[in-house]
This record gives C-alpha cells, sequence and structure tokens, in this order.
C-alpha cells in the first residue's frame, strides 16, 4: 500500500521548492504580487496566507501557516482559476479609451431558472448580453447550464462546481475584464427540502475582481423565508442556511471595505426578499450593517422584487428590469460608475 508522505506546515522563515510553489499559486490567484514568488516565506507571504483563508472559508482568525488544508484548499483553487486572455482592458458598453481601464461598467442579474434547454439559455443570455453590451451578468440556478453559459462567445463563467451547491450561482465576464482569479463565500445551515423532496444544499456565493476597481459577487438565497418584526420566520432549516449566507455575506464585505478601501464592492442577485425588508440576517440588515447602498424597486419576478444590488464605493444607476428570456425572472440591468475622485 502506497502511503502518501506527511508534510510538515509552512510558516515565517521556511524555505524551499513548497514555499515558491504556494507563492507562485497565491501570486496567480493575485494575493501576492507579481514577482514575488522567492522561495522564502516571509511576512508578505504570511499575509497572502490569512488572506486567502478569509476568502475561502477559514472562521476565527487564520494563521499564516500552510498545513495540509491550506495547501490542497490553495493547488484546488489555482486549478479552477482558469484565466482568459490577457488582452488589455477595454471600454466594452463603458467608458474609457482604447487600453484604458474602463470607469463604468453595463452589468445585470438573471435567475436563468432550472430545467430548461442549456441551448435555449446559451442563445438568448449571449444574444442579449451581446446587444446590450453588458460587462458582466450575475446568474443564479445554473446547475446544468455551466457548459452552455461556458460556450458564450467574449464571455468567461465564474462558477464553482465543487461548493456544496455544485456551482448553483455565478458570474458571466467579458474575458478581457477578469482581472483576479474568483474567491467563495460559502454558506452553511445544513440546506432544506424542496418542495420536490429532494434537498438543496448550503448556497455558496462566487466574487470576482473586475476592471481593477469592482468586486462583484453573485447571491441567491433561499425562498420561503419572510420576516416578522426583526426575526426570520419559515422552515429551520430554509431559515438556518439563509442566516449563515447573511452572516457570511456580511463578514466578507467588511473585510473587503476593510482592506481595499479604494475598491467598489457589488453584492446581488436573487434574495428572494425585497430590499425594504431589514431584520436581522435580511438583505436589508447587510446592506444597513456593512454601511452599503441598495438600489431594488423593480418587478422582477411577478410582482416581486427581490433581483436586485446593494453597493459601495461606486454609482449605481439606470436600474431597469428587461424580458424574462424564458425564465420565471426578468433579467435587471444596470450601470455601475467608479466615482471621479477613484479614477
Amino acid at each position: 500500500m502506497r502511503i502518501k508522505p506527511h508534510h510538515p506546515p509552512l510558516h515565517a522563515g521556511s524555505t524551499g521548492s513548497r514555499v515558491q510553489k504556494v507563492e507562485e499559486r497565491l501570486e496567480s490567484l493575485g494575493y501576492l504580487k507579481k514577482g514575488a514568488a522567492n522561495d522564502r516565506f516571509d511576512a508578505d507571504t504570511a499575509k497572502a496566507v490569512v488572506d486567502f483563508k478569509r476568502d475561502h472559508g477559514w472562521t476565527g482568525k487564520p494563521q499564516g501557516v500552510v498545513g495540509e488544508r491550506m495547501a490542497r484548499s490553495l493547488k484546488q483553487a489555482a486549478a479552477a482559476a482558469t484565466p482568459p486572455p490577457t488582452t488589455p482592458a477595454s471600454p466594452t458598453g463603458g467608458s474609457g479609451g482604447k487600453n484604458k481601464t474602463p470607469s463604468t461598467l453595463k452589468g445585470a442579474t438573471y435567475n436563468v431558472e432550472r430545467d430548461r434547454n442549456p441551448k435555449d439559455v446559451q442563445k438568448w443570455l449571449g444574444g442579449f448580453a451581446k446587444r446590450e453590451k453588458l460587462d458582466f451578468i450575475q446568474v443564479q440556478e445554473i446547475n446544468g447550464y455551466h457548459k452552455a453559459l461556458e460556450n458564450i462567445p467574449g464571455y468567461h463563467l465564474v462558477t464553482f462546481p465543487k461548493a456544496k451547491d455544485h456551482g448553483e450561482s455565478g458570474i458571466l465576464v467579458k474575458d478581457e475584464l477578469l482581472q483576479k482569479s474568483p474567491t467563495l463565500i460559502q454558506g452553511e445551515g445544513g440546506g432544506w427540502t424542496t418542495v420536490r423532496g429532494g434537498h438543496a444544499p448550503p448556497r455558496a456565493a462566487p466574487a470576482v475582481q473586475l476592471a481593477g476597481w469592482l468586486k462583484v459577487v453573485s447571491v441567491h438565497q433561499p425562498p420561503s423565508v419572510d420576516w416578522k418584526g426583526d426575526k426570520p420566520t419559515g422552515p429551520i432549516n430554509r431559515v438556518n442556511t439563509y442566516k449563515s449566507l447573511s452572516e457570511k455575506l456580511l463578514a466578507f464585505a467588511k473585510d473587503q471595505l476593510k482592506r481595499n478601501p479604494d475598491q467598489a464592492l457589488l453584492i446581488g442577485g436573487d434574495w428572494n426578499e425585497p430590499a425594504s425588508t431589514d431584520g436581522t440576517w435580511s438583505p436589508g440588515w447587510i446592506a444597513q450593517q456593512a454601511g452599503m447602498t441598495t438600489h431594488g424597486g423593480v418587478k422582477t419576478h411577478g410582482n416581486g422584487r427581490i433581483d436586485w444590488e446593494m453597493s459601495k464605493g461606486c454609482h449605481v444607476t439606470n436600474v431597469k428590469a428587461g424580458p424574462t428570456g424564458g425564465s420565471d425572472h426578468n433579467i435587471v440591468t444596470f450601470t455601475v460608475s467608479r466615482p471621479k475622485d477613484k479614477r
């Protein structure tokens, strides 16, 4: 029987080829500056390790040490981050001249809906994105559509098939705008029993940096959770799952805004709750606690107003409900602009 060798943890002061490999992966994911890999585990490497752990589900106070779990997670993240062509960012639906980073981006959020023909989804969404000159689209309920969405010309699908929800949400990004590898915000709570009697796993929210100044997160919270007063009500497993992802999103938002004050943050998708709800663990509560602005109000799911954005450090304008494209949700489009004093 072959036994895998056990490697001692890497920490400040460690050197050698294993450190070099860790640093190269951290560099490829954007946690270390380009050219920083030098096979010496220093303070910058330790900080990069802590930042990676915070973005990938470590709780408490992560330490700048690379053990077996960290090494495995880092290897998987680097393998999953398939970089698009490194074409200089150009204004796709936004502003800015040739080879300049765009300061205005056109975005959308869209719950694709399950059990549709993948080819129909690809054709309609690809055509809409091209006509509207969209730079990115937050997409939900995309299990079964990964290959179809990956084949939309000019776009790169950011999702995590190995997440607990198997990549239920994602972000379609114009190839030239994706500048930093994606991260995952993994909710817990155990999941819930669906109306069809199946099991829905805890939701995860992918996040990605675009154009060097905007972090975008795609969210899909569980349905059938309501608020009475300050507290959520509904089936306990759904409530716990909603609560868990809300807490993870709030922690992520606070950490991002603290560590990257010059970077804008946009969190949006299908919340299954309007922006006006502000009870504990509601999306409105997240926005209040993180100091973010909500951009809801358009009808997107019958008479519902559940597909919307919250932002910090940018201007969100021109919010409009578009066609359904065969889904039970309307696609919602909007414009995101970087403040002039940040350009």
